[in-house]
């Protein structure tokens, strides 16, 4: 970047002179500012910088592209918030002191991959700001938590418990449980009611008598139906 235009008052005094100096050093290095994501690799993003250098005379300097740079992800262990920018994100760029490409490289504590400091090319991508309305996402509010989405969500696990201190409601036009259903077990263990009609495509059975083959005892066969339920 060009130097900025020096002014007499620059070196008016000692404390002048040294502050022009810090001036001009600090303005050929990049520390943090905002970058709009151009492309979305998965674990690295390309970024270009939204503020501008500019020349002495206050003419605008483009800024280029940060190819392949790594993303800031919320992580412990092998588990993780995986929420990868998309194209359009505007979000904060924090340049590292020194090359961290022998790191990214191995993984692994190394020298620095070469004598350059504070550089885009050292760039990490740390996550969104100035961005859109979120559509879906998960709200902490003061007395509840909120999980929104307008696609579908996806719970995998080998096994999945909700415990409520007082009840769980499913609100749902429609609710399909594939697989066996089992009622009645534990502390909270109690009666089912339903609110409209129960049909079922195999056998009922209510403690040990069979509904649909069961017979009654002390009743002459003939050609008469019964009577309704009482």
């Amino acid at each position: 970047m060009p130097k900025l235009t020096t002014k007499p008052a620059d070196f008016y005094s000692e404390a002048n002179t040294l502050d022009f100096v810090m001036r001009q050093f600090l303005s050929q290095h990049v520390f943090i500012t905002l970058g709009l994501i151009i492309k979305s690799n998965g674990k690295t993003v390309d970024v270009k910088p939204m503020v501008h250098n500019m020349t002495g005379t206050g003419r605008k300097i483009e800024n280029g592209i940060i190819y392949n740079v790594p993303i800031f992800r919320l992580q412990r262990g092998n588990s993780a918030v995986i929420m990868n920018p998309v194209i359009g994100d505007i979000g904060l760029i924090a340049i590292c002191d020194r090359d961290i490409s022998s790191v990214r490289a191995t993984k692994a504590p190394a020298l620095p991959g070469s004598k350059r400091t504070h550089n885009y090319s050292d760039a990490i991508y740390l996550g969104g700001v100035l961005n859109a309305e979120p559509q879906q996402y998960i709200e902490f509010s003061d007395n509840q938590i909120n999980i929104v989405s307008p696609n579908k969500i996806n719970v995998v696990a080998p096994t999945t418990e909700i415990t409520s201190s007082n009840s769980i409601t499913m609100n749902s036009p429609s609710i399909i449980l594939n697989g066996a259903v089992i009622q009645g077990g534990g502390g909270n263990g109690g009666n089912a009611t339903f609110g409209g009609t129960v049909t079922a495509k195999g056998e009922i059975t209510g403690d040990g008598v069979r509904l649909s083959s069961h017979i009654h005892g002390g009743v002459k066969s003939g050609g008469s139906k019964t009577n309704k339920p009482e």
